[in-house]
């Protein structure tokens, strides 16, 4: 072999090297450390599909996950993050953690009450990103199938515009579908459902930003109180 085709043989297989390198890179980032998500329907407007003043109820917003964030961590209350629920697995959703492994979640009067491990006392989650439309206006989706709690390893979701979400309060399902109070363990997602937490907003640029998670304040209710209200 003369010096000119090895040359080219040499430079085909070091162009052949970086793209399988490139290609491998690229695997790993979308598989284990972040990944691209278009957002659909407004289940999670004002706070994402909200654009140019408006709720988008289709293909909206373009956003980055992080998926190694829950490697060594666990999603935190107010976290965004998308995932799939048991009976849809082909499909991915995006809602905020409410209620956290071994949690009571109730649903009374429009306003979310929880209830932390060993405590007996609920108290009222104050949830300031939700719009007018929405503030201390949850419905549950049944009136008797409005209080969840939640077994170890799983987490209870809910979208921000409450009024137009799928979620746990209906396990991911059409309201309308009464099997979800037959099988109440579908409200929950497991944490091995879940793909990552939503990250950075990059399209459209006008809309670019981090997405927020909130810190709560938590407003002490006696269990005698809320069975009041």
């Amino acid at each position: 072999m003369d010096k000119k085709n090895k040359k080219i043989l040499l430079w085909i297989l070091d162009l052949g090297i970086n793209v399988g390198v490139i290609l491998i890179l690229v695997f790993v980032i979308q598989k284990w450390l972040i990944a691209p998500f278009d957002i659909s329907g407004a289940s999670m407007c004002d706070t994402l599909n909200y654009i140019e003043g408006e709720c988008e109820s289709g293909y909206g917003e373009k956003i980055i996950i992080n998926e190694a964030g829950y490697i060594f961590s666990d999603p935190a209350r107010g976290d965004i993050v998308v995932f799939k629920a048991e009976q849809e697995e082909d499909k991915y959703y995006i809602k905020r953690v409410i209620g956290l492994p071994g949690e009571t979640v109730e649903i009374k009067n429009g306003k979310v009450y929880i209830t932390k491990i060993n405590e007996d006392e609920a108290k009222k989650l104050n949830e300031e990103y939700l719009n007018t439309n929405n503030f201390d206006n949850t419905q549950a989706y049944f009136s008797d199938f409005s209080v969840f709690t939640i077994p170890e390893d799983h987490y209870f979701m809910l979208g921000d515009n409450r009024g137009a979400s799928t979620d746990s309060r209906s396990c991911f399902m059409n309201s309308i579908n009464l099997s979800c109070k037959n099988s109440p363990e579908r409200a929950f997602i497991s944490k091995e459902n879940i793909r990552g937490k939503a990250w950075i907003i990059w399209w459209p640029l006008q809309n670019l930003r981090t997405i927020d998670h909130p810190e709560y304040l938590l407003d002490q209710v006696s269990s005698e109180s809320l069975a009041e209200k």
